[in-house]
């Protein structure tokens, strides 16, 4: 850690590449994951990091999976904090993620056609 504001280098350089990561989107689109748990941060680093972002209002679970996760809403409009699950509920990976929201939490086209399916089938059955 560093004397003068308690947060070290490597966590300063996160920080600074999730404010690139935000501009980028913001400007046209691009979403972007780091993956916070395979950097080789300490968990006083991680730990500053999310103390910087803060926290928010939002959170996302994906429960009915064989790997279930949620995301936190950081302080930061378009910054989430991810976690991935085993099947006993422990930590596999930890992530944080720019974009208007996690990617992997959106309706994915193979499910909406399922839901569509059993959607029209209830139709059926009035």
């Amino acid at each position: 850690m560093t004397a003068d504001s308690g947060v070290s280098e490597k966590a300063k350089a996160v920080l600074a590449e999730i404010a690139a990561a935000l501009e980028r989107y913001i400007a046209g689109g691009e979403g972007w994951t780091i993956y916070i748990n395979k950097m080789g941060l300490a968990q006083e680093e991680r730990q500053a990091i999310r103390d910087c972002l803060g926290q928010g209002g939002i959170r996302i679970n994906l429960e009915k999976s064989d790997e279930p996760a949620e995301w936190l809403e950081s302080g930061v409009a378009g910054v989430w904090y991810g976690v991935f699950y085993d099947q006993s509920r422990r930590p596999l990976l930890e992530t944080i993620e720019v974009g208007r929201f996690p990617a992997i939490a959106a309706a994915q086209p193979e499910d909406m056609t399922g839901g569509l399916d059993a959607l029209r089938q209830q139709l059926v059955e009035l």
